[in-house]
């Protein structure tokens, strides 16, 4: 798993944009709260603690002002393992975690951070105490037991992912048909959809991760596996709402509703790059 904490000291409420990512996430709103536009273009208000699936669009959101919120990042294929519920069933959606987890341990996690937000002063929490409530939490309600599922071996087996199917139905020793479901049953999406993904991911690495000119472009396509520039244009559109020209644009004019692809590399390694 993987924590971020996200403080917003604006007045007024702010946007931001995400792309797809195969992560599932756990947020929970210490204070304020969010809305996630809906692909009719509506807006629907999250719960303040909430489980988020894997995404394959991006997402656009708008935080109300003050929104103070921590989210936890699952590995890609341990979904299931971790809570009992199949990524596929959140594909692209997001729950309340009251649907999930025993009513009782959330609220009395709420009313112990809540209880600590409104102490006066200095006497109020820090992220580092709001952090350690959350692990705690997770700690208690999740199984995180090591086992070998299916994602597990996908995900250590990450040099193999793109083999002809027969290929890599042979390495894990399970005919096609069983690897494309137990593949869907782990991360949410196809076999075909993951690859895409996973490359999506290796490009936008290269892409923040160093000034890049339109020159460079093209060797990133090629370098992340895709056809020409063309085809990763095309994909980039689908997974972020912007041409990879358009997104390096964005981040370079500072603009705060891009400030998760200003994060460090490692952080959008372990965001975006489910290997």
């Amino acid at each position: 798993m993987h924590l971020i904490a996200v403080e917003l000291s604006e007045s007024a409420p702010r946007a931001s944009y995400f792309p797809a990512s195969l992560c599932p996430s756990l947020m929970l709103f210490l204070r304020g709260s969010a809305q996630v536009e809906q692909p009719d273009g509506s807006f629907l208000t999250l719960p303040r603690v909430v489980l988020n699936g894997p995404f394959i669009r991006p997402t656009h959101w708008i935080s109300s002002p003050d929104a103070y919120s921590i989210s936890v990042q699952f590995r890609p294929g341990m979904l299931h393992q971790a809570i009992g519920v199949y990524p596929e069933t959140l594909l692209s959606s997001s729950v309340s975690l009251y649907d999930v987890v025993d009513s009782a341990r959330i609220d009395a996690l709420l009313a112990a951070i809540d209880a600590q937000r409104d102490q006066p002063g200095a006497a109020a929490g820090t992220v580092s105490e709001y952090t350690a409530m959350l692990q705690n939490f997770l700690l208690d309600i999740l199984d995180h037991k090591k086992k070998q599922g299916m994602g597990a071996a996908f995900l250590a087996a990450h040099q193999q992912m793109f083999m002809p199917l027969i290929d890599l139905s042979l390495h894990f020793g399970v005919g096609e048909r069983q690897l494309e479901r137990r593949v869907r049953e782990s991360f949410g999406v196809n076999l075909r959809d993951t690859r895409r993904i996973v490359r999506f991911g290796w490009s936008l690495l290269r892409i923040i991760g160093s000034p890049v000119t339109w020159g460079d472009l093209t060797q990133i396509a090629h370098d992340s596996d895709y056809y020409d520039q063309a085809h990763m244009h095309k994909e980039y559109l689908e997974f972020t709402g912007f041409s990879p020209t358009s997104l390096l644009q964005k981040i370079a004019s500072n603009d705060p509703a891009f400030w998760i692809y200003r994060l460090s590399q490692s952080d959008t390694k372990k965001l975006f790059l489910p290997v």
